[in-house]
């Protein structure tokens, strides 16, 4: 059995309504990128909180749409066949 730790960093910075979020996954001897913005509706409270949640959420699920495409080249690149589904 083999297990393996990755770790993903994920940093989150507000200003004037705008949270922004950058989720970096680090293995191996890549690097995948994920970004993430969330914008407070001006007749809305300000809550950095939900910015933050909602921008975080977004950069990893950024990440995780990057992290399938250099799977499906992976899978593709060992098999010599396309890959349909990963989605």
């Amino acid at each position: 059995m083999h297990q393996h730790y990755w770790k993903v960093h994920l940093s989150t910075d507000e200003e004037d309504g705008r949270t922004t979020a950058t989720a970096r996954l680090h293995w191996a001897e890549r690097t995948v990128v994920g970004h993430g913005v969330a914008r407070c509706n001006p007749s809305d409270r300000d809550v950095a909180d939900i910015g933050a949640e909602l921008a975080a959420a977004r950069a990893l699920s950024d990440l995780a749409g990057q992290l399938l495409d250099v799977t499906r080249h992976h899978i593709e690149a060992t098999t010599n066949a396309p890959v349909h589904g990963l989605r």
